[in-house]
C-alpha cells in the first residue's frame, strides 16, 4: 500500500510541475514584443526618406476594436501599422485583405503584402500598399468583409505638426 501512495504522490507532483511549466509558457506568450515591429519600421529606411503619420484612429467592428496606429510613406510604398483587439481571442481571424486605403484623389491604393503577430487578445501588424504620391489632406480607410463594413476618414498631419 505504501508503494502505491508514493507512486500516486510522484504522479501528482509531476502533473503539477508539467501544468506549471505550461502555464509559464502561456504567460510568456501574452507579453507583447515590439522588437519585430521596430525592425520592420527600420527596414523602411532602405526605400529612402520615411514620412510617419501618427493616426491612433479606432473603428468598432461589432465589439472588436481595429486601431490604425501609424502610416508610413516612402518613395516605394505606403505601410499601415494596425492592431485589433478582439472580444473573443479564439474567434475569427482578421482578414487583412478587407482593408482598403483611398487617397485624397479617390484612388484606391493596391495592397501588396501584410504581416501580423498575435497578442493576448488580438493581433498587431503591417499592411503594405503601393506608393502614395503627395498625400494631401486626408486618406480614407475602408473595411469591407461580408456583413461588416466601416469607413474612417483620417486627416494627415506629419509627426510634430500638432494634431
Amino acid at each position: 500500500m505504501r508503494i502505491v501512495a508514493i507512486a500516486g504522490t510522484i504522479i501528482r507532483r509531476s502533473i503539477i510541475v508539467i501544468f506549471g511549466l505550461l502555464l509559464i509558457i502561456q504567460a510568456i506568450g501574452l507579453v507583447e514584443s515590439n522588437s519585430s515591429d521596430k525592425e520592420f519600421i527600420k527596414s523602411l529606411n532602405h526605400d529612402g526618406p520615411v514620412t510617419k503619420y501618427t493616426l491612433n484612429k479606432k473603428i468598432d467592428m461589432d465589439g472588436d476594436i481595429f486601431t490604425a496606429k501609424e502610416l508610413y510613406i516612402t518613395s516605394k510604398k505606403t505601410v499601415l501599422h494596425y492592431s485589433i483587439s478582439k472580444q473573443d481571442p479564439g474567434g475569427w481571424s482578421f482578414p487583412n485583405s478587407a482593408i482598403k486605403l483611398i487617397n485624397s484623389n479617390g484612388e484606391e491604393l493596391m495592397q501588396h503584402s501584410s504581416s501580423s503577430s498575435s497578442t493576448g487578445r488580438g493581433e498587431t501588424g503591417f499592411i503594405s500598399f503601393n506608393e502614395m504620391n503627395e498625400p494631401l489632406g486626408s486618406i480614407t480607410l475602408k473595411y469591407d468583409w461580408y456583413d461588416r463594413q466601416a469607413e474612417l476618414n483620417i486627416p494627415l498631419a506629419k509627426d510634430g505638426e500638432g494634431q
